[in-house]
């Protein structure tokens, strides 16, 4: 159950990308403009596993964010992967300046 379920919202999350890139604004689409993000509580449903947090990320964010790449922080330790400064990083591309955010005062690199 757990598996279809999250097969339903990334089914969703999908057709709410797609529907963003038919979306023109101007020379550009709605898609281009936006930040869509997608995430679960668990990295494996079955073990329960919070140890990696996947997140998937759509749109352009105005030209702020380079999409079709798959980072991995499973490397940088701690405190240069945390999910608050993937938050922080996505609210500076949205005009929102803030010195931390929940556990978080860096931002993420190559983000």
């Amino acid at each position: 159950m757990y598996l279809k379920t999250n097969q339903f919202h990334i089914q969703q999350f999908a057709y709410l990308t797609e529907r963003m890139k038919a979306i023109k604004e101007g020379e550009t689409s709605l898609l281009d403009n936006s930040i869509l993000v997608a995430t679960s509580s668990l990295f494996d449903g079955d073990l329960h596993g919070a140890e990696q947090l996947p997140f998937l990320i759509t749109g352009k964010g105005g030209g702020t964010i380079k999409p079709g790449r798959i980072l991995n922080y499973s490397d940088k330790g701690d405190e240069g992967r945390k999910a608050c400064s993937l938050h922080l990083s996505l609210m500076d591309r949205m005009g929102v300046q803030l010195d931390h955010f929940g556990d978080a005062t860096t931002r993420l690199a190559e983000l």
